[in-house]
């Protein structure tokens, strides 16, 4: 675990679903972003994602430079050839927005303006006069705010973060907060306040229970299930009618003289 090079991959201004893969990787990589080989099982599981998602966010975060993969390159050096994972390398200079065509080196590197350039290790020095971002700045704060329900008491949210951030790592606090999201069993009208949330650590609780639903929501599900019902009942009426259509086609029509035989040897009523 690289705990500075996941202070780069937050400040990243890329969506949710891309930095928590960069995040994971970085996890897993040394400190100038190289030798990371989780694999995507292992990325998928611990972003609560689908391993076609990781796919996806990689291919992303490679097409715009965060990161170099290397397939198959990963692994140690007992690993079997054809169970090898990939190899990736986060690309820092791309998380800090350095360029590079714009330095130039010192000494034996013909530089004019007395930088040298740092050696080629995966980690860029920044560019002279770069400020770095403020110290009071929470970019995990900010991607645990737009991923929790409801939006309120900002301020009180911002305190109660910097507590649990000290008991907790922050990735697991906010899959804690989409995993809460995203329950079927949260009411919008009982749902926490993000404060409240994270004082009590809720990202460790469970599924929440079945709840009992509000008569409103008794009738709205009963008419709903009437709908369906209705809609089944229609579909299955045209189905009726489409085979007895089409057994009428199939029929045979009987021949006349055998209709006029019968006509004669039925008796007459």
């Amino acid at each position: 675990m690289s705990i500075r090079l996941m202070s780069e991959c937050w400040r990243a201004d890329l969506p949710t679903v891309e930095k928590m893969v960069l995040l994971i990787i970085a996890d897993h990589a040394s400190d100038d972003g190289t030798e990371a080989w989780p694999s995507q099982a292992t990325i998928a599981a611990k972003a609560s994602i689908s391993i076609r998602t990781v796919q996806r966010a990689v291919n992303s975060l490679v097409a715009g430079g965060y990161l170099w993969m290397e397939k198959g390159a990963g692994g140690s050096a007992n690993c079997r050839e054809d169970r090898r994972p990939h190899r990736y390398t986060i690309i820092i200079s791309k998380l800090r927005g350095d360029t590079e065509s714009t330095r130039e080196g010192r000494g034996d590197n013909d530089d004019s303006n007395g930088a040298t350039l740092a050696t080629p290790t995966g980690r860029q020095s920044r560019p002279m006069n770069h400020p770095n971002k403020p110290s009071n700045e929470t970019p995990e704060f900010d991607l645990f705010w737009s991923e929790y329900p409801i939006k309120v008491g900002k301020a009180a949210a911002k305190k109660a973060w910097v507590k649990a951030i000290k008991v907790e790592a922050p990735d697991v606090i906010i899959q804690g907060a989409i995993r809460y999201a995203a329950d079927p069993n949260r009411h919008p009208s009982f749902t926490a306040h993000a404060s409240t949330w994270l004082n009590a650590h809720r990202w460790t609780d469970s599924p929440l229970p079945p709840r009992v639903l509000t008569p409103d929501e008794k009738k709205a599900r009963e008419l709903q299930e009437s709908k369906i019902k209705a809609e089944r009942e229609r579909l299955d009426y045209l189905k009726w009618q489409q085979e007895i259509r089409e057994a009428e086609q199939r029929a045979v029509p009987v021949p006349a003289d055998i209709r006029e035989f019968l006509k004669k040897s039925l008796p007459k009523r």
